[in-house]
């Protein structure tokens, strides 16, 4: 979904598997496609990354269903259920392929460690990941808020836009993530390249291997590199209730 436009119009429907889990997740605009304030990408994203906020943060993880507002106007719905509790959808809408965020699927191209190693993009090998933790655990929650603050701050921007550099920090601020362009020849890192580091960090490295914390990663396409990503731990900040906050690495 973070890879759609941001201000495309959801006519119909966006259906989405989460897969790896029995989890489905569905936006429904049930207006006319002349209507002047139509449901739109970037609704959807902001509507998904509160609604995990609240979970999160009251540590209750159940199924949802909400209303979607601009100025008290409804413009659509969310659900977040269980796989057996999606209706039959028929063939008069317009179901989006299934998201790969949170797959536990392991991919074969690549060496790992406990500590480090590279991985491979199984759907393009020119382009790889070099990854080194960094010994300092972060919590559970903090890396996934953070990750999915991340791919919303890229969501706005099109996959060939140039990215120089984007931070990201939970919304308690326990956890960062600075992604950064390092000049090539060959080639410029975009927010279609972050998005999908982004993908590979947290579905093929950090939920297949459990390892929560620090983590200092390159991105290389036919090993030469034009980006690096960093996920730290903060020291303080609401997420640790100190009185000052820092980032230490």
């Amino acid at each position: 979904m973070a890879q759609r436009p941001w201000d495309e119009p959801v006519l119909v429907m966006v259906a989405e598997q989460v897969e790896g889990y029995d989890v489905f997740m569905m936006f429904i605009n049930p207006q006319i496609p002349s209507a002047p304030d139509q449901l739109q990408t970037g609704h959807c994203v902001a509507a998904l990354y509160r609604a995990i906020a609240a979970m999160t943060d009251g540590v209750i993880f159940c199924q949802l269903r909400s209303r979607l507002a601009i100025q008290d106007k409804a413009i659509g719905s969310m659900t977040i259920t269980h796989i057996r509790n999606v209706p039959d959808i028929g063939t008069n809408v317009t179901v989006g392929a299934q998201s790969d965020l949170t797959s536990t699927h392991i991919p074969t191209t690549g060496k790992l460690s406990a500590d480090g190693g590279t991985i491979r993009d199984p759907k393009n090998p020119h382009f790889s990941i070099t990854f080194h933790f960094l010994g300092r655990s972060i919590n559970q929650k903090e890396v996934s808020m953070v990750i999915l603050e991340a791919m919303a701050s890229a969501a706005p921007y099109a996959e060939d836009s140039e990215c120089k550099e984007l931070q990201a920090l939970s919304h308690t601020e326990g956890a960062v993530i600075i992604i950064e362009s390092v000049f090539s020849n060959r080639l410029r890192l975009t927010y279609g390249w972050a998005t999908k580091t982004l993908k590979i960090l947290y579905q093929r490295i950090i939920v297949p291997g459990r390892r929560w914390g620090d983590v200092w990663l390159e991105m290389k396409y036919d090993d030469v590199k034009f980006g690096e990503l960093r996920m730290l731990r903060i020291t303080g900040g609401a997420a640790n209730r100190t009185d000052s906050t820092t980032v230490k690495w």
